[in-house]
């Protein structure tokens, strides 16, 4: 019975990614333009947000500041969350520093040895989060042009995180390591150099992804399906068909979360469960980041719950926020995503690549001189 699931798994990818290549033979243009608004979306949302704290924390990862915890905070952090004193850094960091950068960090401790694979995978789904730059940036500045839009963002969706974290600590006490890790930090321009490549190549890797699922979002909206599942989408209470495919559309790529209609705080708990979330696209970079080395199971299933929190958290204390809100909430917004200037990040770019390429080539020749 399994190999014949196995069979029917490989046969509908097969089917899915032959379906892609002749739809976007036919349609050329529809995925050119989606492949162009996505890198637009990298350039000014993206790369800005997230570039620096993928630097910062494999350095944080790297130097071992993750040992420097103090005594107390440490006994804190395994009465309560039942994490050890170099994991409770990487849950709160990872948080409030982007999506993938708080399981980027738990690779990193499983790569050098001091967390199990196991482990991981159950921290995975806590140390994840939205950065500040992008629920501010992209979600309350472009839709509510209100501060206090993000910030009901970032409380319902670090509340989430938090319960879950008191849910999950009986499972991680069981598992926590025993004893105190020993205390060396130790920082050179080297490892600087290193981190910023790896972050680099990180993140190339989440752009090229983001293009891709534009291109899939193209295809889904040409042949219609996402008009029939914002369809359905629309019958839940507050939604209508616009904001179901909006809705649609955010769940396989977060940053389409843009698209929602502006000005209507009535959507906000929907949006703030998405951004919990963070979309088919965020796991599918997960998983290019890890190489597969962790299951994404517990991690799915604990995003999924911290959703469905952060939708009910948003929804109770929204109210508390609204004040003086409210009589905005009808006034048309402007959208303001083309407004910032590109040339930031696109000299980011020029200089990591320049980067990747003068200190790749040294290290491939150092490789081939030592063999």
């Amino acid at each position: 019975m399994k190999k014949y699931a196995e069979k029917a798994i490989k046969a509908a990818k097969i089917a899915a990614l032959s379906a892609a290549f002749l739809y976007f033979l036919t349609d050329v243009g529809a995925a050119a333009e989606a492949v162009e608004e996505s890198i637009q979306r990298c350039i000014d949302i993206v790369i800005p947000s997230l570039f620096a704290m993928m630097i910062v924390s494999s350095l944080i990862t790297r130097s071992g500041m993750l040992t420097c915890l103090p005594k107390r905070l440490e006994k804190l952090s395994r009465l309560v969350f039942g994490m050890e004193g170099s994991i409770f850094p990487i849950f709160t960091f990872g948080m409030i520093a982007g999506y993938p950068v708080g399981v980027k960090m738990l690779c990193g401790e499983v790569a050098a040895g001091r967390l199990t694979k196991k482990r991981a995978e159950l921290l995975s789904g806590l140390c994840f989060g939205a950065g500040p730059a992008f629920i501010f940036g992209c979600i309350s500045r472009q839709l509510y042009s209100s501060r206090n839009a993000g910030l009901v963002i970032l409380v319902s969706t670090v509340s989430a995180n938090i319960i879950l974290a008191l849910i999950m600590s009986v499972p991680l006490r069981r598992t926590a390591a025993s004893g105190r890790s020993p205390r060396s930090v130790s920082i050179s321009a080297d490892m600087l150099t290193d981190c910023v490549l790896r972050s680099g190549r990180a993140m190339g890797d989440i752009c090229i992804m983001i293009a891709a699922f534009a291109a899939a979002n193209a295809a889904f909206a040409r042949t219609g399906a996402t008009a029939a599942a914002g369809e359905l989408l629309g019958k839940l209470p507050c939604l209508d068909r616009i904001s179901g495919e909006a809705t649609v559309a955010a769940l396989l790529d977060v940053t389409n979360i843009s698209k929602f209609p502006c000005g209507d705080w009535l959507l906000l708990p929907y949006i703030s469960a998405l951004t919990a979330f963070g979309g088919v696209c965020v796991i599918f970079q997960i998983a290019v980041l890890t190489a597969g080395k962790l299951s994404l199971k517990p991690f799915i299933i604990m995003r999924s719950a911290a959703a469905v929190l952060s939708f009910f958290i948003c929804r109770l204390i929204m109210p508390f926020f609204m004040t003086g809100e409210v009589t905005e909430v009808m006034l048309p917004r402007i959208s303001s995503a083309g407004n910032s200037s590109p040339v930031p990040s696109v000299m980011l770019i020029i200089m990591t690549v320049m980067l990747i390429l003068e200190f790749g080539g040294k290290s491939s020749l150092q490789h081939t001189k030592s063999c």
